[in-house]
């Protein structure tokens, strides 16, 4: 019996090593994506598109500068439509137009763009 517990104690620590060692491997798996998915719909990742590209030095530095123009004009676009939206039409049409602009849409262009390798929720 004595061996028996000795032997699943074994396993149980070769299974949770095997568990720790490849939650690692995830975890250090940049993810793919060109659009965030924590931003608003149609922005970039200024962490990963660079990835994306093969950037590096100062041509990542410009690209990260540009991307982040990018990403103020659109949020400062999508602000803009939205409220101007919101004196013209009716609150379900509102809710539609809003919904347009949703976070979960850069997963969808993610895909779209990566295919398979795009990170998912």
């Amino acid at each position: 019996m004595k061996m028996t517990k000795k032997a699943a104690t074994v396993g149980l620590l070769v299974a949770l090593t095997a568990f720790v060692g490849a939650s690692v491997l995830v975890a250090q798996t940049p993810k793919r994506e060109v659009f965030c998915e924590g931003l608003s719909a149609g922005q970039l990742c200024l962490s990963a598109t660079p990835r994306e590209l093969k950037l590096e030095g100062a041509k990542r530095e410009q690209w990260v500068a540009a991307a982040r123009e990018y990403n103020r004009s659109v949020d400062a676009a999508t602000k803009q439509l939205l409220a101007r939206s919101k004196t013209v039409l009716a609150p379900e049409e509102y809710a539609r137009v809003e919904a347009w602009f949703d976070k979960g849409l850069n997963v969808v262009l993610n895909q779209v763009l990566i295919g398979d390798q795009a990170s998912q929720k």
